[in-house]
């Protein structure tokens, strides 16, 4: 597999990880702090570190911004929200 179909699959675990996370942080009574904006905050920075990860593995000419931008947010986005939403919705304590 190339550079950036591994880029994408690393930044589509991630945005399952940030998904659960933010759950974590949405739910009473499973942490101690119950704050949507604490696991919005903590997935952007899973993001913004999982971008300068691929940028040191496999170098700037490889991965440019408009490759991480599709290949990585988007995907870390729209796996985050997925995950979140499914969560929210269909896991009742």
């Amino acid at each position: 597999m190339d550079e950036v179909t591994i880029m994408s699959y690393e930044h589509i675990i991630g945005g399952i990880v940030a998904g659960i996370i933010s759950y974590l942080f949405s739910v009473k009574g499973i942490l101690p702090i119950t704050n949507e904006f604490i696991g919005v905050i903590i997935s952007v920075v899973i993001v913004y570190l999982l971008g300068k990860i691929a940028e040191s593995k496999y170098g700037r000419e490889k991965i440019s911004l408009g490759s991480w931008i599709m290949n990585g947010i988007l995907p870390f986005y729209f796996m985050w929200m997925v995950v979140w939403i499914m969560l929210l919705n269909y896991i009742v304590l």
